[in-house]
């Protein structure tokens, strides 16, 4: 009997082991198998304090239906409170919040708050249904042809795959949709210079940058703005006021990236580049 009691122990020890291991702790390494096994990617962002977070832990994940068709995800639980940048990353408000992304870090969707199974199920199946990030976005957008969000998602993947044709179509979509949502039609106005800065000629990357400060003067992105402004003059053989620009921009840095940008900038202006 104690040989029988302790061989159950043993199992449930296991089983237990085994339930937990399908959720790692790793961000990096959860992309790095979703993209080795063209999965999608499920994050639970956890908090200690969440009363919810174990509801969904201890009963809704552990559903059968739940896990069977979370198996086809790569699993990762993080604790929020020790991520500040992926918080920031994908705009995490609260406890908990379901994250679905694809190998390369893209945004796919979330659940934020008291997600049901039936939330669960039903997202993981629309998501499942597509090969990849873009065919979902397409998708998305197909159902709510009005929504911008789903072009200006679509534009950021162009962006980053390079296909910058593609990408300049879905933020001008972007852009001509958004007009009741103010920050949504800057940001999708800022990348699209972003990809005009490198699809197309220098001279049209000035105009397109002294346009973005005329409209949004008083934009969180006005100096990083105004750097791009300034290389964008000296691209185009401008070095005179480029030079001038990058000089009176270059004490209001803050990130290390832009402030090796305009040093870099003013570097070539001085050897003649």
């Amino acid at each position: 009997m104690n040989r029988l009691i302790l061989f159950f122990f043993l199992f449930l020890q296991v089983s237990t082991v085994s339930a937990n291991s399908q959720w790692g702790n790793s961000i990096q390494k959860g992309f790095e198998t979703a993209k080795k096994e063209k999965k999608f990617l499920i994050v639970d962002v956890f908090a200690d304090w969440c009363t919810y977070c174990l509801v969904l832990e201890k009963e809704i994940f552990p559903d059968p239906e739940v896990s069977r068709i979370l198996d086809h995800f790569v699993r990762v639980r993080l604790d929020g409170e020790e991520f500040p940048n992926l918080r920031k990353k994908y705009n995490i408000e609260g406890y908990p919040t379901i994250l679905f992304l694809d190998g390369e870090g893209n945004f796919v969707t979330k659940i934020a708050g008291l997600a049901t199974k039936e939330d669960i199920l039903s997202i993981s199946k629309r998501i499942l249904q597509e090969p990849n990030l873009e065919s979902y976005l397409k998708t998305e957008q197909r159902k709510d042809a009005n929504n911008p969000n789903y072009h200006f998602r679509l534009g950021l993947l162009y962006f980053q795959n390079k296909e910058y044709d593609k990408a300049e179509v879905q933020f001008q979509e972007s852009i001509q949709k958004s007009k009741d949502q103010p920050n949504l039609r800057e940001n999708s106005h800022f990348n699209l210079n972003l990809v005009k800065s490198v699809n197309r000629s220098k001279e049209s990357a000035v105009v397109s940058w002294k346009e973005f400060m005329q409209l949004y003067p008083n934009s969180k992105r006005i100096i990083t703005a105004t750097l791009y402004y300034g290389i964008a003059l000296k691209e185009a053989g401008e070095r005179k006021q480029a030079k001038e620009i990058l000089s009176d921009i270059k004490p209001k840095l803050v990130t290390d990236a832009d402030k090796s940008l305009c040093e870099e900038a003013l570097s070539e202006i001085e050897r003649g580049f």
